[in-house]
């Protein structure tokens, strides 16, 4: 329960407050962060709150998509942080610029799925490139 609270209710609900917000002013970005994990029965829990976020994301990016107000996924991979443990294989910041990419990219796109890892070394302004030319909107 405290995963789904957390992990889906939490983010939902601020994204149900400032949604409308952003699109009467006709400009926003939210970016969701969830988790590739997927197939490990111990952390099914967790794994469907943030399948549950993703398909929130993914739904409410439709209401907007086109528009200057965009909602998109980011997924740090598994970093060595408190929640991820000590032999999670990535170090914290080979997420960055991944994990705010989706914040920076300015084509009208929403609903993708961001993968961090995939951006690991570029600068900002490269990433923001890559962004817009390789992860496509699912709409």
């Amino acid at each position: 329960m405290d995963s789904f609270s957390i992990n889906t209710v939490a983010p939902a609900l601020i994204c149900y407050h400032f949604l409308p917000k952003m699109i009467e002013r006709g400009f926003g970005r939210i970016l969701n962060t969830t988790s590739g994990i997927r197939l490990e029965p111990q952390q099914a829990g967790y794994s469907a709150s943030k399948a549950a976020l993703d398909k929130i994301t993914i739904d409410l990016g439709s209401t907007v998509n086109g528009t200057d107000v965009m909602i998109n996924l980011t997924d740090p991979g598994w970093c060595r942080t408190d929640l991820g443990g000590p032999n999670a294989p990535n170090a914290p910041e080979s997420a960055i610029p991944g994990i705010v990419v989706g914040v920076f990219v300015d084509d009208k796109k929403s609903g993708r799925y961001l993968n961090a890892p995939f951006f690991a070394g570029l600068s900002l302004e490269e990433a923001v490139q890559k962004a817009e030319r390789e992860f496509p909107s699912p709409y």
